[in-house]
Formats: C-alpha cells, structure tokens, sequence
C-alpha cells in the first residue's frame, strides 16, 4: 500500500478528537515502554532497542522519508529517557500508553486498526509523529 492509503484507512479510524488526544500521550509511552524493554536486552556492546529503532526506521523510509526523519528525532528523545527506566517503569509506560490507546478508541465507537492488520501497529506511530509535526509546522505561518 501507499502513504496514502495506508494513512487514509488509519486515519479513518482516528478522526475522533478524543481518541487522537488519547493516541498523542498513548503513542509515545508505548514507544518509551517498548524501548525501555529492549534498552534492557543486551546484544554484547548494543542494547537491543538501537537494531529494532533502526529496522522500523527503514520500513519507515520506505513509506514516508519526512515521517521516518520526525519519527527518527522522537525515537532519539524517547530512547534517551527509557535507557534510564528500570524494566518495571518500561512495563508500566507501555501498558499505560496501551490503556489510552484503548480508551480513545472506545470513545470514537470503534476497535483498533492493527486488529485488521498489524501493519498498523508500526504505522501508527509513523502517521501520529509526522501527523503532529505537520500541525505544528502549520500553526507556526
């Protein structure tokens, strides 16, 4: 599929204001939850977080550069916090981010997407990260 309709079908299901406030603070705990996870996996000198960041960085360039750049930045961010986690704070974080995730999406009267396709779990980062700066890049003219 395109960025296009990858985005057009996941933003379908993320048109209520509500859940996308609820993805904005789920979204990045998830990511902070799953990397603080994998900060704490070593792979001899590297933590197992920086191959899997790369991999979804990749597949993220092969659908949007800009958003893989964004995404690339808030990954840099997000990964200097959870090295400092202990793995019980990356539990917590990920399943805090999971409960907001379920909460918007209950409110806007539907189910996840990545429960048609999990493609959708690595898109919805991607699309809520450009789709954020891409606000913010609009309400700065």
């Amino acid at each position: 599929m395109t960025k296009t309709e990858l985005y057009a079908e996941y933003g379908s299901y993320h048109a209520d204001p509500r859940n996308r406030l609820c993805h904005a603070f789920g979204i990045p705990l998830i990511v902070l939850g799953v990397l603080g996870l994998l900060a704490s996996v070593r792979l001899g000198p590297v933590d197992l977080a920086i191959p899997v960041a790369i991999l979804v960085l990749i597949y993220y360039a092969t659908v949007s550069p800009r958003g893989a750049l964004v995404s690339l930045v808030l990954f840099a961010a997000l990964y200097l916090v959870a090295v400092h986690l202990s793995w019980p704070w990356s539990a917590a974080a990920f399943v805090v981010g999971w409960v907001f995730q379920l909460v918007g999406h209950r409110m806007e009267g539907n189910k996840p997407k990545f429960l048609e396709n999990l493609t959708y779990l690595a898109i919805g980062p991607l699309y809520f990260f450009e789709e954020t700066y891409q606000e913010i890049t609009r309400a700065r003219r």
